[in-house]
Order: C-alpha cells, then sequence, then structure tokens
C-alpha cells in the first residue's frame, strides 16, 4: 500500500546511563534529504541516526532532532593549570608595577581567569550510547510510519476515486470516436453536392477522402495506451513499494496520451471530455507528489 511523505514520529529510550529523546518530521522531497539537529559533543551519533533511517525511508525531507541526558554520580575532576596559572600571576604583578599599586591580588579575582580550572569529563561508552539512540530512533521510526500509511490510505481512496472518472470519461471518448467519421462523411458529401452541383464524383475518390481523414484523426492507438496506463496506475498503487517516483512517470504518460487525443480527435464533444480528463489528471498529479 503507498505511503505519504508527510508525518511526525517521537521515540524515547533509556539505560542506567542515558535517556534519549528522537522526533522526527517529514515532509515530501524528490529524493531522501536528512537534516539533524545533534549537540555538537554527540555528532559522531549522526551516522548511527542515518543508517538507521536510510533502512526504512526511501524518500523525503526528514528533520531529525536528537536530545540526550547523562545521568549517575560519576565524578568530575577538576584540575588547575599550573602553568597558565603562573603566567597570569607574573601579568598581574608586572600591572601592579605599572601602577604602583600594593592592593593585594583577591582568590576569586584569580579563579575567574578564563581557562584556569579544567574538568575532566568521564569517558563516554559509545557503544552503549549509539544502543540507545537506535532504539529510540526506531520507535520513532515506527510511529512515524504509522501516520505515513494512514494517510496513505486516504490518498489511495482518494486516486482510485479520479482514476475512476478518467477511465470513465475515456469510455465516453471511445464510444464517440466512430461517430466522428460518420459524421465527417455526412458534411464531406453535402458540402461536396453544393460545390459540384452538376458535376459527379466518383464514390472511388469520396471514399478515398473519408479514408484519408479517418486515418489522420483516428485515436484507437492513444485509447489503448491510455487504458493500459490506468490499468499500470492502479497496479502501482497497490504496490509494497516505493511507487512515487512511477505513479509521477504514468502521469505524465496519460497527459501526454489525452493532449494526443484532443489534437486528433477533431470533434468538440471530444474535446470537452479532454478538458475534463486533464482537470482530473492534474488534482492526481498534485495528489502523487506527497506518495513516497
Amino acid at each position: 500500500m503507498i505511503k505519504s511523505m508527510t508525518g511526525y514520529g517521537q521515540g524515547e529510550a533509556s539505560n542506567n546511563r542515558f535517556s534519549a529523546q528522537v522526533e522526527v518530521k517529514s515532509v515530501n522531497h524528490r529524493y531522501l534529504d536528512l537534516f539533524f539537529r545533534i549537540p555538537k559533543q554527540y555528532s559522531q551519533l549522526e551516522e548511527t541516526l542515518r543508517q538507521t533511517i536510510s533502512r526504512r525511508i526511501s524518500r523525503g525531507r526528514l528533520e531529525v532532532v536528537l536530545s540526550l541526558e547523562e545521568f549517575g554520580d560519576q565524578e568530575r575532576i577538576v584540575q588547575i593549570n599550573k602553568a597558565l596559572l603562573q603566567g597570569y600571576l607574573h601579568a598581574l604583578a608586572a600591572i601592579q608595577a605599572e601602577l604602583g599599586s600594593d592592593e593585594p591580588i583577591q582568590l576569586p579575582q584569580v579563579l575567574s581567569l578564563p581557562g584556569l580550572l579544567e574538568v575532566d569529563e568521564p569517558t563516554t561508552d559509545w557503544d552503549d550510547l549509539h544502543k540507545v539512540v537506535a532504539e529510540a530512533t526506531t520507535l520513532a521510526l515506527d510511529r512515524l510510519e504509522a501516520m505515513r500509511a494512514a494517510e496513505g490510505q486516504r490518498l489511495f481512496e482518494d486516486l482510485q476515486e479520479k482514476l475512476c472518472v478518467v477511465d470513465n470519461l475515456k469510455n465516453e471518448v471511445a464510444q464517440i470516436a466512430p461517430q466522428v467519421i460518420v459524421d465527417y462523411k455526412n458534411r464531406l458529401r453535402e458540402r461536396l453536392g453544393e460545390l459540384l452541383d452538376g458535376t459527379t464524383i466518383t464514390d472511388e475518390r469520396f471514399l478515398g477522402e473519408v479514408a484519408i481523414f479517418a486515418d489522420r484523426c483516428s485515436i484507437d492507438e492513444e485509447l489503448v495506451r491510455l487504458a493500459s496506463h490506468i490499468q499500470q496506475f492502479r497496479e502501482t498503487l497497490s504496490s509494497k513499494e516505493s511507487v512515487g517516483r512511477k505513479l509521477d512517470f504514468l502521469i505524465q504518460e496519460m497527459n501526454r496520451e489525452v493532449n494526443t487525443i484532443g489534437s486528433k480527435a477533431n470533434n468538440v464533444h471530444i474535446a470537452g471530455l479532454v478538458v475534463n480528463m486533464k482537470s482530473e489528471l492534474e488534482k492526481v498529479r498534485e495528489q502523487i507528489q506527497n506518495i513516497e
């Protein structure tokens, strides 16, 4: 069954060290386009997210937001950059000498100097973190795909209705098409009768002119191809694979056949039906832009 490219999903997972939340928003796009919002210190997790998503989603622009919380009682070690401290003290002493000040240097002033205190963060267990993030991403994708599938079902039903309208219009054209030749034959005979009053024209030549017209305005091949495209479209709608691009190609081919029918048929009633078919096909084309 077809899927929409529009959807939203959120997933959470945690263990004794990390809690991860992943949000995925999806809109239509010609290809798979991934955009990530990840805390800078965890940027290497992008590849885990990318691989997990690419295995399940083939088209759409996805915005992926990762939020992480680390908890536990792991101690942070704070160290003094002694070389930097000596440099600061020498600089401060030089400033006092230059200003002729004997005011003592206060501890808060020293501690506020940038880079003086260094914090050693505990080692991150990346394997453990990757597992938590992958689990949260999988849950988010499950919900995203559920929403895309529900929207896809609505698109499927709407497209089937519009396709039935196009099919019915095609059948009307097929019924009218033979009458086009008959009408032309009658009009030609009347006009020739008026123009050649008192003269004669052989039936062979008359029928030859009718045959030339019939060949020029024949739309049998276009109707057959249009029927084939409609059938392929219906079958593709029921496919379990990504079908958006194929449907887009089929709708282009259907429009091509309808345009040819309109230009060849030379009949006002068929021209009206062609306009209606093109209108329905345009509605179909707009809908399939959101199919994966």
